[in-house]
Protein backbone atom coordinates (compact mmCIF):
# COMPACT_ATOMS: atom_id res chain seq x y z
CA UNK A 1 0.00 0.00 0.00
CA UNK A 2 1.27 3.45 -0.64
CA UNK A 3 0.58 6.26 1.64
CA UNK A 4 0.83 9.82 1.24
CA UNK A 5 0.23 12.48 3.43
CA UNK A 6 0.91 16.13 2.16
CA UNK A 7 0.11 19.73 3.96
CA UNK A 8 0.30 23.47 2.66
CA UNK A 9 -0.12 26.72 5.07
CA UNK A 10 -2.77 28.43 3.01
CA UNK A 11 -2.72 32.67 3.86
CA UNK A 12 -6.40 32.54 4.18
CA UNK A 13 -9.03 31.25 6.09
CA UNK A 14 -10.56 27.82 6.72
CA UNK A 15 -13.77 28.98 5.14
CA UNK A 16 -11.95 30.36 2.46
CA UNK A 17 -10.15 27.59 1.65
CA UNK A 18 -12.99 24.97 2.05
CA UNK A 19 -14.60 27.01 -0.39
CA UNK A 20 -12.59 26.29 -3.14
CA UNK A 21 -11.66 22.60 -1.75
CA UNK A 22 -15.60 22.07 -1.78
CA UNK A 23 -16.34 23.11 -5.27
CA UNK A 24 -15.43 19.82 -6.54
CA UNK A 25 -16.25 20.64 -10.08
CA UNK A 26 -13.22 23.40 -9.57
CA UNK A 27 -10.71 20.83 -9.12
CA UNK A 28 -9.19 21.43 -12.88
CA UNK A 29 -8.17 24.80 -11.54
CA UNK A 30 -5.51 23.31 -9.25
CA UNK A 31 -4.52 19.86 -10.21
CA UNK A 32 -3.06 19.69 -14.10
CA UNK A 33 -3.77 16.37 -14.90
CA UNK A 34 -7.44 16.63 -14.68
CA UNK A 35 -8.59 18.57 -17.04
CA UNK A 36 -12.18 18.63 -16.68
CA UNK A 37 -14.59 17.58 -13.50
CA UNK A 38 -18.07 17.23 -14.06
CA UNK A 39 -20.35 16.11 -10.62
CA UNK A 40 -23.00 12.80 -11.98
CA UNK A 41 -26.16 14.04 -11.12
CA UNK A 42 -27.76 16.89 -9.25
CA UNK A 43 -25.65 16.27 -6.11
CA UNK A 44 -22.69 18.57 -6.16
CA UNK A 45 -21.10 18.08 -2.54
CA UNK A 46 -21.77 15.70 0.72
CA UNK A 47 -21.65 12.13 0.73
CA UNK A 48 -22.56 10.19 -2.12
CA UNK A 49 -21.37 12.65 -4.62
CA UNK A 50 -19.70 11.47 -7.50
CA UNK A 51 -17.35 13.31 -9.55
CA UNK A 52 -16.00 11.92 -13.15
CA UNK A 53 -12.45 13.46 -14.13
CA UNK A 54 -11.25 13.43 -17.83
CA UNK A 55 -7.61 13.19 -17.58
CA UNK A 56 -6.67 13.10 -21.25
CA UNK A 57 -6.41 10.32 -23.65
CA UNK A 58 -9.38 8.97 -23.14
CA UNK A 59 -8.72 8.52 -19.26
CA UNK A 60 -11.76 8.93 -17.00
CA UNK A 61 -11.48 8.36 -13.84
CA UNK A 62 -14.70 8.62 -11.17
CA UNK A 63 -14.60 9.58 -7.30
CA UNK A 64 -17.57 9.33 -4.60
CA UNK A 65 -17.29 10.89 -1.37
CA UNK A 66 -17.97 8.76 1.58
CA UNK A 67 -17.47 11.52 4.30
CA UNK A 68 -18.09 15.29 4.44
CA UNK A 69 -18.01 16.68 7.75
CA UNK A 70 -19.18 20.64 6.31
CA UNK A 71 -16.22 22.91 6.80
CA UNK A 72 -13.94 20.79 7.37
CA UNK A 73 -13.02 17.41 5.80
CA UNK A 74 -13.97 15.37 3.41
CA UNK A 75 -13.05 11.30 1.85
CA UNK A 76 -13.67 10.03 -1.49
CA UNK A 77 -12.74 6.82 -3.17
CA UNK A 78 -11.30 6.57 -6.88
CA UNK A 79 -12.71 4.10 -9.34
CA UNK A 80 -12.02 2.93 -12.74
CA UNK A 81 -7.95 4.07 -11.98
CA UNK A 82 -5.57 2.03 -14.11
CA UNK A 83 -3.41 -0.06 -12.39
CA UNK A 84 -5.02 0.99 -9.25
CA UNK A 85 -7.01 -1.52 -7.16
CA UNK A 86 -8.64 0.99 -4.95
CA UNK A 87 -7.22 4.36 -3.65
CA UNK A 88 -9.10 6.63 -1.13
CA UNK A 89 -8.22 10.50 -0.10
CA UNK A 90 -9.10 12.46 2.71
CA UNK A 91 -8.52 16.54 2.69
CA UNK A 92 -9.41 18.82 5.87
CA UNK A 93 -8.60 22.13 6.69
CA UNK A 94 -7.83 23.38 10.26
CA UNK A 95 -7.38 26.91 11.60
CA UNK A 96 -3.73 27.27 12.49
CA UNK A 97 -1.69 30.60 13.53
CA UNK A 98 -4.51 32.55 11.57
CA UNK A 99 -4.10 30.71 8.30
CA UNK A 100 -4.60 27.28 7.21
CA UNK A 101 -3.30 24.27 7.42
CA UNK A 102 -4.82 22.18 4.38
CA UNK A 103 -3.93 18.43 4.53
CA UNK A 104 -4.32 15.43 2.20
CA UNK A 105 -3.91 11.95 3.10
CA UNK A 106 -3.90 9.34 0.38
CA UNK A 107 -4.09 5.64 0.30
CA UNK A 108 -3.70 3.80 -2.82
CA UNK A 109 -3.51 -0.25 -3.44
CA UNK A 110 -2.08 -1.21 -7.14
CA UNK A 111 -3.13 -3.92 -8.91
CA UNK A 112 -0.78 -7.04 -10.22
CA UNK A 113 0.33 -8.60 -6.82
CA UNK A 114 3.97 -8.46 -6.91
CA UNK A 115 4.27 -6.87 -10.07
CA UNK A 116 2.11 -3.98 -8.88
CA UNK A 117 4.43 -4.02 -5.71
CA UNK A 118 7.70 -3.58 -7.82
CA UNK A 119 6.08 -0.11 -8.92
CA UNK A 120 5.01 1.24 -5.57
CA UNK A 121 8.25 2.95 -5.41
CA UNK A 122 8.05 4.83 -8.94
CA UNK A 123 4.30 6.01 -8.21
CA UNK A 124 4.90 7.21 -4.93
CA UNK A 125 7.67 9.57 -6.33
CA UNK A 126 5.15 10.36 -9.32
CA UNK A 127 2.45 10.93 -6.53
CA UNK A 128 4.38 13.17 -4.49
CA UNK A 129 5.37 15.47 -7.47
CA UNK A 130 1.86 15.88 -8.47
CA UNK A 131 0.62 16.45 -4.68
CA UNK A 132 3.37 18.76 -4.30
CA UNK A 133 2.21 20.72 -8.11
CA UNK A 134 -1.44 20.39 -6.99
CA UNK A 135 -0.90 22.07 -3.35
CA UNK A 136 0.97 25.09 -5.34
CA UNK A 137 -1.81 25.69 -7.39
CA UNK A 138 -4.34 25.15 -4.86
CA UNK A 139 -2.84 27.93 -1.98
CA UNK A 140 -1.83 30.17 -5.58
CA UNK A 141 -6.10 30.14 -6.04
CA UNK A 142 -6.95 30.53 -2.63
CA UNK A 143 -4.80 33.21 -1.83
CA UNK A 144 -5.32 35.31 -5.10
CA UNK A 145 -8.57 34.50 -5.94
CA UNK A 146 -7.42 33.28 -9.72
CA UNK A 147 -6.22 30.23 -11.07
CA UNK A 148 -2.06 30.18 -12.11
CA UNK A 149 -1.79 30.29 -16.01
CA UNK A 150 1.59 28.80 -15.73
CA UNK A 151 3.15 25.42 -15.31
CA UNK A 152 2.14 24.41 -11.71
CA UNK A 153 5.78 22.93 -10.99
CA UNK A 154 7.12 26.32 -11.79
CA UNK A 155 5.01 27.71 -8.48
CA UNK A 156 6.88 27.34 -5.19
CA UNK A 157 6.53 24.58 -2.95
CA UNK A 158 4.92 25.53 0.18
CA UNK A 159 5.05 25.32 3.41
CA UNK A 160 4.11 22.55 5.31
CA UNK A 161 3.33 23.98 8.65
CA UNK A 162 1.97 27.67 9.53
Amino acid sequence: MIKIKVTACIDASPKATWDVLSDLESISLWSEPVLLAQCHGAQKQGVGAERICHLGKRVVITERWTSWEEGESYTYEGFDLTLVKSAKNTWSVKANNGKTLLTSQSYIVLKGGMFGKLLEPLMLFISNKMAADALAAFKYLVENGKPYEGKHSLLPRVSAVC
